[in-house]
């Protein structure tokens, strides 16, 4: 929890109090010469940022004083406002830069307070004093007894630093920084490949030889150390650009279930939506649940509040991960996604492979368009078509390409699947991206 600041003496300057959620891992993982270059790197960033405008003071156990007498550096707009708009950007910039110590290069979690006195307030025309907070709620895992905790965070931070840093620069570079790629997978259905449901954006991380790579395990690093959140907001406004760039398709983008939550960084999404509410109608937001959600009720706020919008849902991973049929019934998703598992076992005898068609009929008696992943073989794809799978997607369908290739479709693909939820026949499809774990 954030400490409440202390009394301002100066009834002149805004007061900031920055802290470091994830000091308590630093400080186990890298000792306390790396709890101490943390602190220094968040100071030096806010330094960078004010330098004669403020004061950075560094406190103990992670946290930062910042006191500021030109608010004008805060931005533009009413002072409370400008606050506010501050201090959720920086919490969204700290992640994503690396600090270097010990030979290692870390990545801090902020949260923070604002305060304003009354007299500066009134200094500005307005009412009384004012407070409040960025406070994203860090979601990594605690530190645990295992006696290899330590390494294993470590390992973490070195899967993750590359794209995290890459995600600030906009590219890779002989520091180890890597660029983020969408690469694009078709959802078809089973009578043919020109009829596309949507597309599915995969994550690709760019090599030391220009190549792009899947992530491997870098996105359940990021879960354990809590920074899935972060890159999730930079992947969905990627997807909402490529929405305004196409007016005729739907894209839907897969987040983690630790991001099914309201926080701050959703704000600025939602008031692009709100904006523009056909992009809204044709974004599909894809819940992946490699981690456990950390409310169910908190989520299906959240998903009530994006339908809202006009979003769709899917439910990805359906009967391999954290989902249940309670938080089936709990979203009502537009899409259940059945994992690729199932298909593969489906060959390994009749019991297993009797498991398939019960799957795809829970999420098509909840209403739901049943996906099935994992679609390899000509022979796998009428299996699955068999057991009710009519959408399927996999490498028999279309491997992950960095080309859009919607843009180039001669006659335009077609599907049931419209930008307004209905299913008239011979409408232009609209496609879809989503980022695969």
């Amino acid at each position: 929890m954030l400490r409440r600041p202390k009394r301002l003496s100066d009834s002149g300057v805004v007061h900031f109090s920055i802290r470091i959620e994830n000091y308590t891992h630093i400080r186990r993982a890298y000792g306390e010469e790396g709890a101490r270059a943390a602190l220094s790197g968040v100071q030096r960033m806010l330094v960078d940022l004010f330098r004669a405008d403020g004061i950075v003071v560094p406190e103990a156990n992670g946290e930062i004083d910042v006191l500021i007498w030109n608010v004008e550096a805060l931005g533009a707009g009413a002072l409370p406002d400008a606050c506010r708009v501050w201090l959720d950007k920086f919490c969204w910039l700290a992640p994503l830069l690396s600090i270097e110590a010990s030979g290692h290069f870390i990545h801090v979690w902020v949260s923070g307070r604002w305060e304003i006195p009354g007299a500066l307030m009134q200094a500005h025309g307005l009412k009384a004093g004012q407070s409040g907070t960025c406070n994203i709620g860090f979601s990594g895992a605690w530190p645990d007894d295992r006696s290899d905790w330590s390494d294993r965070y470590r390992s973490d931070v070195g899967l993750v630093s590359g794209l995290l840093s890459g995600i600030i620069s906009g590219s890779a570079d002989d520091t180890g920084r890597q660029e983020l790629m969408l690469a694009w997978q078709p959802v078809c259905d089973a009578a043919g490949p020109e009829l596309v449901l949507y597309r599915e954006a995969l994550v690709r991380l760019l090599d030391d030889d220009g190549k792009a790579q899947p992530p491997g395990d870098v996105f359940l690093a990021l879960e354990r150390l809590g920074f899935a959140r972060v890159v999730d907001h930079y992947v969905v406004s990627r997807v909402i650009d490529e929405l305004e760039q196409a007016p005729d398709v739907i894209l839907a983008v897969n987040i983690s279930a630790q991001s099914v939550r309201h926080d701050a960084w959703w704000d600025e999404i939602k008031s692009r939506l709100v904006a523009m509410p056909d992009v809204a109608r044709r974004l599909v937001l894809e819940i992946t649940e490699t981690a456990a959600m950390p409310s169910v009720s908190g989520a299906v706020r959240f998903v009530t509040s994006m339908r809202r919008l006009g979003c769709r849902i899917a439910l990805d991973d359906f009967g391999t991960g954290y989902a249940s049929i309670r938080q089936l019934l709990a979203f009502s998703p537009d899409f259940v996604k059945i994992d690729r598992f199932f298909v593969r076992r489906a060959s390994v005898s009749a019991a297993e492979g009797a498991m398939l068609p019960h799957l795809i009929g829970i999420g098509q008696a909840l209403g739901a368009t049943v996906v099935v992943e994992g679609v390899e073989t000509q022979e796998q794809a009428d299996s699955v078509l068999a057991a009710g799978g009519r959408w399927q997607q996999g490498y028999h369908w279309g491997r992950p390409s960095l080309l859009r290739t919607w843009r180039h479709a001669p006659n335009g693909e077609r599907s049931d699947a419209t930008s307004d939820g209905s299913r008239p026949e011979n409408r232009i499809i609209s496609h879809g991206a989503a980022c695969d774990r």
